[in-house]
């Protein structure tokens, strides 16, 4: 009995901190606790016997298994690891996982098609990163490890953190159902994701500013061409309710009607792999200091060629515009001091109110603005308080 308690002794003090093992039905049971306090216990029975004889053995698997759980393994895939027969955990050639990111690529295409701006936007910095550190000399040995790496450039960017892991995770999935990756090594586990992902950004409150903002932001401007192309830019989007983007997609049709000269646009946004539609635009004049509606006839300027718009190919030209302006910057000082956020969005925002404010029907204005009910009643002003306080 003695020299059992001395075997069993020197086992437990070879062990890390936080670490322990016991006997299970003649196995050795090791138990990780990590977290403050260690908490959060991991548990795994490895495949030597709880036996004196096994001493040196279980010390040599309980180091190995302590480095690679430090490397980023899960204790499961690190006993895995380390007691199965060696095998590629990685592609063996730096060249291959370029290959696997152009398969990855042409896979995405089939699922569903992805555009090249969603691409670019939700893709393509992760993937080139991860082609990066995988063509290092001493790459990341399995999914954790990499993720851990692929995130550094945004570690204080919540949602672009949260795309890369996003990426990542759907890139290991289709290497390792489709090319061989081996799954003990890179499957990015629920656990995982949830940890390095982080917590989401806080939601920022668009600003929707008024009627008189905009109409003393158009006075601001300068009375050149160049500001004077800008002004018409701006009136547009308030006027129509906007997106930046579809300042580039605007036609002038006749009205079945009235056959006057109506605005179409023929932008169509994806989102969730579903595409908006064409569409009539509504024009919502504002009402100045008096009280008196601003009356802009922008669809019959436009149809005698006379609404010259500035250079639009940059898809941040407005906001870049805007954010050279005096005025404009007032503007994003005063409300974000309320906590809300001043961007080229306020203007549609604004116009949203205005149509509810002018009694227009949801579906008409849904219509109009081109998105559906739900995303028109989670993402714009319909309302405020001081509509409540008149009737106070």
């Amino acid at each position: 009995m003695a020299d059992t308690a001395k075997w069993i002794t020197r086992l437990r003090n070879s062990c890390p901190k936080g670490w322990s093992v016991r006997n299970m039905r003649g196995k050795v049971f090791l138990s990780v606790r990590s977290g403050k306090g260690g908490t959060t216990a991991t548990t795994v029975t490895l495949p030597t016997a709880w036996a004196a004889d096994t001493v040196p053995e279980t010390v040599q698997l309980i180091t190995e298994l302590h480095k690679l759980v430090g490397e980023g393994f899960d204790l499961r895939d690190a006993v895995a690891k380390s007691t199965q027969p060696a095998a590629a955990t990685r592609p063996t050639v730096t060249s291959e996982w370029p290959v696997l990111v152009e398969k990855f690529q042409a896979d995405r295409e089939v699922l569903a098609p992805v555009t090249e701006t969603s691409w670019k936007r939700n893709y393509k910095p992760f993937l080139e990163r991860i082609v990066l550190l995988m063509g290092t000399s001493s790459p990341p040995a399995n999914a954790r490890a990499l993720a851990i790496r692929l995130i550094e450039p945004w570690a204080e960017m919540p949602t672009n953190r949260g795309k890369a892991i996003k990426c990542l995770r759907l890139f290991l999935e289709f290497g390792v159902e489709e090319c061989g990756l081996p799954p003990e090594s890179w499957t990015l586990t629920d656990r995982a994701v949830k940890q390095l992902r982080g917590a989401k950004a806080e939601r920022r409150t668009v600003a929707t500013i008024t009627d008189a903002e905009i109409l003393q932001l158009l006075d601001s401007l300068a009375d050149t061409d160049a500001a004077n192309r800008w002004r018409n830019a701006i009136q547009l989007m308030a006027l129509y309710g906007l997106r930046p983007e579809e300042l580039n997609h605007l036609v002038v049709k006749q009205h079945p009607t009235t056959k006057q000269p109506a605005l179409f646009c023929t932008y169509q946004k994806v989102c969730n792999r579903v595409k908006t539609k064409q569409r009539w635009l509504m024009p919502l004049p504002l009402t100045d200091a008096f009280g008196e509606q601003v009356d802009w006839n922008l669809a019959g300027a436009m149809a005698i060629g006379q609404l010259p718009l500035p250079p639009l190919a940059d898809k941040y030209a407005v906001r870049t515009f805007l954010e050279r302006q005096k005025y404009w910057l007032e503007l994003k000082e005063q409300y974000t001091a309320c906590g809300e956020w001043v961007r080229p969005y306020s203007f549609r925002n604004a116009f949203s109110l205005r149509a509810h404010h002018l009694g227009h029907r949801n579906d008409v204005i849904c219509l109009a603005m081109g998105h559906s009910l739900s995303t028109h009643e989670s993402n714009y002003e319909w309302a405020r308080d001081t509509s409540v306080l008149e009737h106070v």
